[in-house]
């Protein structure tokens, strides 16, 4: 009678996990790669001058009703979400990916941000959003020590 060991499938096993692996890499990449097409997050820049931050992301493909901007506990976020309509008429598609797209991102506001006063412009793919500062309530004061 012929045993099977379980040390017998170990190298199958192997090359199955790395499979899964390459796969896994690929669809999501290695974390270093700069944002591009499917990925869920603009890249932004930040700056800042003495009355204002400025917030500048790229957000290709999407129109300015596809977004929402809103702030929440001092917590600025970008939402897109896009849906294609799917083509009723009888189509010999070979490869279909632009059915839905969606992104968001968090950025947390320094302290001196006013939540109260922020706009945002769209053009060309591009969405800025200003938030002006205010003066912090208290600068601060030293402590006697009893």
């Amino acid at each position: 009678m012929d045993r099977q060991s379980p040390l017998d499938s170990m190298e199958s096993w192997f090359e199955q996990m790395s499979k899964q692996f390459e796969t896994a890499a690929d669809r999501w990449g290695t974390g270093i790669e700069p944002w591009g097409e499917g990925m869920d997050q603009p890249r932004i820049d930040l700056a800042e001058d003495g009355e204002q931050y400025t917030i500048v992301a790229d957000i290709p493909g999407f129109g300015k009703d596809d977004i929402e901007v809103y702030v929440t506990d001092n917590t600025l976020a970008i939402e897109a979400e896009q849906r294609e309509e799917m083509v009723t008429e009888e189509a010999n598609y070979i490869q279909q990916e632009r059915t839905h797209q969606s992104l968001s991102r968090r950025i947390t506001l320094p302290s001196d941000a006013d939540t109260d006063d922020i706009s945002a412009s769209m053009a060309d793919g591009v969405l800025t959003i200003t938030v002006a500062r205010v003066e912090p309530l208290d600068s601060g004061h030293q402590i006697d020590i009893e």
